[in-house]
């Protein structure tokens, strides 16, 4: 148990250009999908338009280590939400996700309109929150110490009605001079670390349930095809867990095959699940053909033939059998089909494995 890790989510907000992906760049150690502006019309147009993920390890403090006890480091994830307002609904899906939010301010302009929205958002999805004063590298060193107390105490002011109220204050320059050149180390990062450790709490997490899982974002990559990206928010699965997908018997073309609906979606690549073995309901083992027509649907071969019951039930191939099934299979129960999986991922030729 000692060996594990905390997972920590924390959201990155504020008003635009307040230099909240330069903060994230210089916490992280591990950058992962969109971060820090990846998107070409991101670069293009000098702001953030979907949330960028990346993220830092470090130790469990001294002061934690009983609160978190059985974890030996916590990784922190940033999530680096958009500020500009007309991107509002792609910072408030960031903000289900946090266990804990960052509102980076500009030191030189303190609340913006955005900067409010972003408090709003927080107070309904987290508990707890941290504000970074950033840019402290454009205020003159002369001024720097009464700049940051005198915005401090107008932030606590501020928060004074909220949940947040004398939330930890921290003052850094996450780039220096401001430019993609700069070569200044950032300042304040350290103490902004050492505060998050103090303020990390051991989430709630539901390993239990049923699996829910919320898409962050998408995005192509070529010759695989789209990949999402996402946060469980309950439940768990790995490799080796069974999967399970449920269709349903629509016809018998002959004693040997049926026709199998409801298991696909009609934009799914069948090809890729060709020869998986499926199990009726009513007992028969089958094994996936192909693709029947344009809908989703699949033929299923049967190699030991169906049972009498299941034929007749589906069979179709005369007036007189089709008036024997209403008379007969009248009240009888759909047959089922069920396609397990131990293993739910593809491999170099883009065929389903089934063990």
């Amino acid at each position: 148990m000692t060996s594990e890790v905390l997972h920590f989510n924390v959201g990155v907000l504020g008003h635009v250009d307040s230099g909240k992906t330069s903060l994230s760049k210089a916490l992280s150690t591990v950058a992962s999908t969109a971060s820090f502006d990846k998107n070409p019309q991101s670069r293009e147009r000098g702001i953030t338009l979907d949330l960028g993920f990346s993220s830092f390890t470090v130790d469990i403090p001294a002061s934690k280590q009983k609160d978190l006890e059985g974890f030996r480091s916590i990784q922190y994830t940033l999530v680096d939400c958009p500020g500009h307002a007309s991107l509002i609904r792609t910072i408030i899906g960031g903000s289900q996700i946090i266990d804990l939010m960052i509102l980076v301010i500009d030191i030189t302009k303190g609340m913006q309109t955005q900067t409010a929205e972003c408090l709003v958002i927080g107070e309904i999805t987290c508990s707890k929150m941290i504000v970074v004063l950033n840019k402290t590298d454009m205020v003159p060193a002369a001024k720097l110490d009464a700049t940051v107390e005198k915005m401090k105490k107008r932030m606590w002011k501020t928060l004074e009605a909220t949940r947040f109220s004398r939330c930890p204050i921290v003052a850094v320059a996450a780039k220096p001079g401001g430019s993609e050149e700069a070569t200044s180390e950032s300042e304040g990062i350290a103490e902004l670390i050492s505060t998050l450790q103090e303020s990390t709490y051991l989430p709630q997490r539901f390993e239990t349930g049923p699996f829910v899982f919320s898409v962050d974002h998408c995005f192509l990559i070529r010759g695989q095809g789209t990949v999402m990206t996402g946060t469980v928010l309950s439940g768990s699965v790995s490799v080796s867990d069974y999967k399970t997908r449920e269709g349903q018997v629509e016809r018998a073309t002959d004693r040997y095959t049926v026709i199998g609906k409801n298991l696909f979606k009609k934009e799914t690549n069948l090809q890729a699940f060709a020869n998986l073995k499926v199990l009726l309901s009513s007992g028969e083992r089958g094994v996936i053909e192909g693709g029947f027509g344009q809908s989703g649907k699949v033929k299923i071969r049967c190699p030991n033939g169906l049972c009498e019951k299941t034929y007749q039930q589906y069979s179709g191939s005369s007036k007189k059998k089709e008036k024997a099934k209403e008379e007969v299979v009248e009240e009888a129960a759909p047959v089922r089909i069920y396609l397990n999986f131990k293993r739910f991922v593809y491999d170099p030729n883009k065929s389903m494995i089934q063990s």
